[in-house]
């Protein structure tokens, strides 16, 4: 085997989206031996590193599966044994992301670094939402600031952050939300915007808009957690829907793109009698099946404990509260435990087994080990029971999309596992139309249904004609 010259490259991986990613980050997994990654990385990243070693080295329950100084360890190591070792982190690995340490100890051994930055979180989490962080006449400057520190305590600087009229960006501050407040609320900015966004930029984003007077009970009524950060200031009350509308017309533009080249192409080609056009079409439509569960007539396994299995246990429980639920992992986040615990969740502290299947009809594949996640794929085919394995389609026999909820009225929107974004950014704009008083409107129209008399048709002609408002253009 030829040497490799020992390198590392520590590379931001930037919010979660996987398409914010750099090239220059691209290039650096591509030409990876090995490929340390964190907790908050999109997995789908891993696959620019093929021919690569794959190790979590991310937190799991409030603790981490390599502590700092056995990574840092792990690091120089693999650069001795195997080559080019990248570091990859979430969002820029030099704002709160600890890849200066990192790099700092690497050196002493004499081994050659690299750094390629990636798109902070608290950039573009609020930008995705449509929040600038600064703004002339509105906001001239903004904080970044951890919401702990090293020592596991908020950070002094929020203290002079609250007295100025900057935009507050708080990153890992949702521990100390109470404190956050009560700080702000000292120097009498109770009426302050505040906006909090979990898993900014990904399919799985929640958020929450208030004041910070309101602002906690915003998020006890939405369950929000972490990861998530705090944005304060003025220019959250700057949020619109145009920057959703203008992605939605972006995406419009480019399918009516599409639509004509296959139109010009059609003219050209043909198989057989078949025309391509119609070939095309059918070969990239959606063919998913969608349907509404029961989910309280069902029962759900969810195999993990960690990040991704709360958020699908959030997103579950959201929807359908009093779905019958169990969880199998060896270890779980004190927040999963405790909403678990608030919806009568079954618990399991333990490994995945076989045997687990017996009587459910829904599992969800969570876990950091690729290998579990296909077991459990294939155990679930064997046993003919729907298995979701996240963040990998071609082991989904489902997937769970984006949710509008209008009292009774709810969308779901699905992409077909194509782009989680524009997912998002449709349940935004559906959430911004649908009137907050939709479900006023279904109640009193199946009071009015009732009442109705004729046959059928006369009665949905009659419906139509009441209901014809709700899709009319408003000049």
């Amino acid at each position: 085997m030829s040497y490799k010259i020992p390198k590392l490259t520590v590379v931001g991986a930037g919010p979660g989206d996987p398409d914010l990613i750099t090239l220059k980050a691209v290039k650096a997994l591509e030409s990876a031996d090995v490929v340390l990654y964190d907790a908050l990385v999109n997995k789908s990243l891993l696959d620019y590193a093929s021919g690569a070693e794959k190790i979590f080295v991310g937190k799991r329950k409030g603790c981490y599966a390599y502590q700092q100084e056995q990574i840092n360890e792990l690091i120089v190591n693999r650069a001795k044994s195997h080559g080019h070792v990248v570091r990859l982190k979430g969002g820029d690995p030099f704002v709160f992301g600890r890849g200066a340490e990192e790099i700092d100890y690497v050196q002493q051994y004499g081994i050659e670094t690299h750094m390629v930055p990636g798109i902070s979180s608290s950039l573009a989490v609020p930008a995705y939402q449509g929040i600038p962080l600064t703004k002339r006449g509105c906001s001239e400057s903004f904080w970044v600031i951890t919401g702990t520190t090293k020592s596991h305590k908020l950070s002094k600087d929020i203290y002079h952050a609250a007295k100025s009229n900057a935009t507050v960006v708080i990153l890992m501050g949702m521990g100390k939300l109470n404190e956050i407040v009560s700080i702000f609320e000292a120097e009498n900015k109770h009426d302050i915007p505040v906006a909090i966004i979990q898993n900014g930029t990904t399919e799985n984003e929640q958020y929450g808009f208030g004041t910070i007077s309101t602002i906690e009970q915003v998020v006890f009524e939405k369950e929000i957690s972490s990861p998530a950060i705090i944005v304060i200031g003025e220019v959250v009350n700057q949020r619109s829907i145009l920057a959703i509308e203008d992605e939605i017309s972006e995406e419009i533009k480019k399918i009516s793109f599409v639509n004509k080249c296959d139109s010009h192409s059609a003219t050209k080609e043909k198989s057989g009698s078949k025309d391509f056009t119609l070939e095309t079409k059918e070969k990239n439509r959606n063919d998913l099946y969608p349907v509404f569960l029961k989910a309280k007539n069902l029962n759900t396994l969810i195999v993990g404990g960690g990040n991704v299995a709360h958020e699908k246990l959030t997103f579950l429980l959201k929807s359908s509260p009093n779905a019958k639920v169990t969880m199998v992992s060896p270890m779980y986040r004190k927040n999963t435990k405790e909403l678990a615990n608030k919806h009568g969740v079954e618990m399991i502290e333990g490994k995945y087994h076989e045997y687990l299947l017996g009587g459910k009809h829904v599992v969800i594949a969570t876990t950091d080990i690729p290998e579990v996640n296909e077991q459990v794929y294939y155990d679930c085919r064997n046993n003919s029971v729907l298995v979701n394995v996240a963040d990998n389609p071609p082991y989904c026999d489902f997937y769970m999309g984006g949710i509008v909820t209008k009292g009774n009225v709810k969308v779901a929107i699905s992409t077909n596992g194509k782009s989680p974004t524009t997912a998002k950014r449709l349940r935004q704009f559906f959430e911004e139309v649908i009137p907050e008083n939709i479900d006023d409107l279904v109640k009193n129209l199946n009071k009015y249904r009732e009442t109705l008399k004729g046959d059928f048709e006369e009665k949905v002609e009659t419906l139509n004609e009441f209901t014809k408002g709700l899709i009319e253009k408003r000049s």
